[in-house]
């Protein structure tokens, strides 16, 4: 019964990784691909991302309207 638990949980895992990870802006509330929050109307491509980092290259482009 145990193995069979275990055996659930990483084929679940497993599905959960073949999408690929997506990074998203913090300024992006709804995850639709378009600034909310700081940078309204700025759109960004989410597939585009910071090395060793989780924030999307939208943020960088925010920051840079920003300043």
């Amino acid at each position: 019964m145990r193995s069979l638990v275990i055996v659930v949980a990483l084929a679940a895992l497993a599905g959960c990784s073949t999408q690929g990870v997506v990074h998203h802006s913090p300024y992006d509330l709804d995850r639709d691909g378009t600034m909310d929050a700081r940078c309204p109307g700025l759109e960004y491509d989410t597939s585009k991302n910071t090395l060793y980092g989780w924030r999307s290259k939208g943020s960088e482009a925010c920051e840079e309207q920003s300043s």
